[in-house]
């Protein structure tokens, strides 16, 4: 796992999400709090609901559509738990 530096927590674990998920950091509205189940990361890659049905319309893959909503971008390890606190409900 590769390390990052966050301008409001310091130097932490590198995460992956989509798009929807670094969004609801910013409103504060939960978008849903999805991952791969058979991950044995501490913090796997997570994407919306929104990012999942599009996933499920395609097969279960993630294809170059489905790659194009998410948009996945890196977060810190503290800013990750902090959106999966915001969206899991």
């Amino acid at each position: 796992m590769g390390k990052i530096f966050c301008s409001e927590h310091g130097d932490q674990d590198e995460t992956f999400v989509c798009q929807h998920i670094v969004q609801s950091l910013e409103e504060n509205k939960p978008y849903g709090f999805w991952w791969a189940q058979d991950s044995d990361q501490i913090r796997p890659d997570a994407w919306c609901t929104t990012c999942n049905e599009m996933v499920e319309s395609e097969g279960g893959e993630w294809t170059e559509r489905a790659l194009d909503l998410a948009k996945v971008t890196l977060l810190c390890g503290k800013c990750y738990d902090q959106a999966k606190a915001i969206n899991e409900f």
